[in-house]
């Protein structure tokens, strides 16, 4: 495409075609020789001419297409094969590798010397697609600053690792220039602006793997040289108040940063494997914790039923799934939901991971002997109105939540469960006697997060085969013509994964009459098929498929997410 572009100047081309005149040709060019900026921004900035008109105009003129960054999927290998430098100078980047060529998007396609350096670049023929300059700009980051400055800094740490003793890197690891501090800072603002929920740091024989949660997968961010690993484990437990001389044992911690603006709390924990220790970092942010029922998700019938529960005096009410499920988000949600001067609440909890206001928290150590079961006899001689249990672990812990639940307090507590149905079932295995279970209860609620599809690339998946959409029509009782699925293509907003944010999907089962009578019978399908006849409930699956329908998730997070036995 570059030797089939004319080799003619964009203010003449707007000119010859009347867009705009030559004296604000004139203008423009006089703008441009003191800000130094390319034409077209100029014309943009300056009023002259919208950026949507002027990019519609040099895809017609030239022939070639008008591509929409924030509705592309751009894939990072291909990107990276042309350096940042290039990439901000020429204002381009690798868009698609069609075998023969590779298609570039640039601001400004009229610039044949900018395409004949890129094809020199990249070793193949480029094929020029004009793009925004803004959108461009914008997108550059996501690919060269989590890599190139983060690896970059990687780089300049190991030659700090070869260049110092153990003892000198141990006390530069404080100063806020040393190469690991900002390695470290640039990990965690790209974990900020990706949304990620934990970051793991993984020492192999040869490398230091940096990994993301974001939207519950896990996704390769960085890696570094395995010299590295030992220098950022020793930052890290410094700043988590951990003994870095232990690497035996595994060790928690925690410590407050600022990152953006916004207060995070990071929960840090170390696992000794075999070439050193793996860390988590879990990034909880502060603002989350005012979080109430309205905006977590639920459905509307949900939502009523779980806040009549939440305003009764006494009883227990179970959150069940599995970890990062959402459980203590919604945990908190209720709490919020209740809080007020006139109520006495404690929470117990392993580990305490937001900070609440009036509300006394607790955290466990069984290391001293202060487990579950002795924190919350204690706690019952405080006096409290509301007591909300991490988990319950054991049988002890069950009978003694169980009896405060019968005794005038609210209960509210956590299990690792796979439905609404079994965990009151769990109780009974853990030895708590029916009819305690069946008059202490209020409600059970599981609930997953499936991830949703992200807006800007959404698109209709053609390819459900019509067996199982004919399947899925009949479980939602809908007509098969008027059912559509969704996904994502990928995109900048979505960092090309097609997903963005997550959802919750929750079924609620509430102790009525019937369910415990079916409680004192001991069986879960029992429990289930009484629960059916509640407006509110709805399985875990037939939730998730309902958003599948609705184009709020995809079919494949329906079936990650929930199990095929949960219809």
């Amino acid at each position: 495409m570059a030797a089939r572009l004319k080799k003619i100047r964009l203010g003449d081309l707007l000119v010859q075609n009347g867009v705009i005149s030559p004296i604000q040709l004139e203008q423009a060019l006089a703008l441009q020789k003191t800000s130094g900026h390319k034409l077209g921004r100029v014309l943009v900035e300056s009023g002259l001419m919208p950026e949507q008109s002027l990019l519609n105009f040099l895809a017609t003129q030239l022939n070639i297409p008008h591509i929409d960054l924030t509705q592309f999927r751009v894939e990072a290998a291909l990107v990276n094969r042309l350096p940042e430098t290039f990439a901000r100078r020429f204002r381009a980047i690798p868009l698609k590798d069609q075998g023969g060529s590779i298609l570039v998007g640039i601001s400004d396609p009229t610039d044949i010397y900018a395409l004949d350096e890129l094809s020199r670049l990249l070793g193949k023929p480029v094929e020029a697609a004009v793009v925004s300059e803004a959108a461009l700009l914008e997108l550059l980051p996501r690919f060269y600053k989590g890599v190139s400055q983060a690896a970059g800094l990687a780089e300049e740490l190991v030659q700090e690792v070869a260049a110092r003793s153990p003892d000198e890197l141990l006390t530069e690891t404080s100063a806020e220039d040393a190469p690991v501090v900002r390695f470290l800072n640039a990990l965690l603002k790209d974990a900020v602006r990706m949304g990620a929920s934990d970051v793991h740091l993984e020492p192999d024989a040869k490398l230091l793997r940096v990994r993301f949660r974001v939207d519950g997968v896990l996704h390769e961010q960085v890696t570094g040289e395995a010299r590295i690993a030992a220098a950022v484990t020793s930052k890290l437990k410094l700043m988590a108040n951990l003994d870095i001389a232990e690497r035996r044992l595994p060790q928690d911690g925690r410590f407050n940063l600022t990152v953006e603006g916004r207060a995070f709390d990071i929960r840090m924990s170390t696992l000794p494997i075999r070439f050193g220790e793996s860390i988590v970092l879990r990034l909880l942010d502060q603002s989350s914790v005012r979080l109430r029922f309205q905006q977590l998700g639920m459905d509307d019938a949900v939502e009523a039923s779980l806040r009549g529960m939440v305003y009764q005096p006494h009883g227990l009410i179970l959150v069940t799934g599995p970890t990062g499920s959402g459980k203590t988000t919604t945990l908190y949600a209720a709490l919020n939901e209740i809080n007020s001067v006139e109520k006495k609440i404690i929470t117990v909890e392993d580990p305490v991971e937001y900070q609440l206001d009036l509300v006394n928290q607790v955290q466990v150590n069984p290391r001293i002997g202060l487990d579950f079961a002795r924190v919350l006899r204690s706690v019952l001689r405080q006096d409290p109105d509301v007591v909300m249990l991490g988990e319950i672990r054991d049988q002890e812990t069950a009978q003694i939540a169980m009896r405060a639940a019968l005794t005038g307090h609210l209960v509210l507590s956590t299990l690792h469960t796979n439905d609404a149905a079994s965990s009151l079932t769990r109780l009974l295995d853990l030895g708590v006697e029916p009819f305690v279970v069946s008059s202490s209860a209020l409600g059970v609620m599981a609930q997953r997060l499936v991830r949703r599809i992200c807006d800007k690339c959404k698109t209709e998946d053609a390819a459900v085969p019509e067996l199982l959409r004919a399947r899925f029509a009949r479980q939602l009782g809908v007509d098969v013509h008027d059912l559509r699925f969704h996904k994502g293509r990928g995109c900048l907003a979505c960092n090309n994964t097609g997903y963005k944010g997550r959802q919750a999907i929750h079924e609620l089962i509430q102790v009525d009459a019937a369910v415990r009578a079916a409680i004192e019978s001991g069986e879960t399908q029992a429990i289930l098929d009484a629960a059916r006849e509640q407006p509110q409930f709805q399985p875990l699956r037939i939730m998730a498929l309902r958003l599948a329908a609705a184009g709020v998730t995809t079919l494949e997070e329906v079936a990650r997410v929930t199990a095929e036995g949960t219809e």
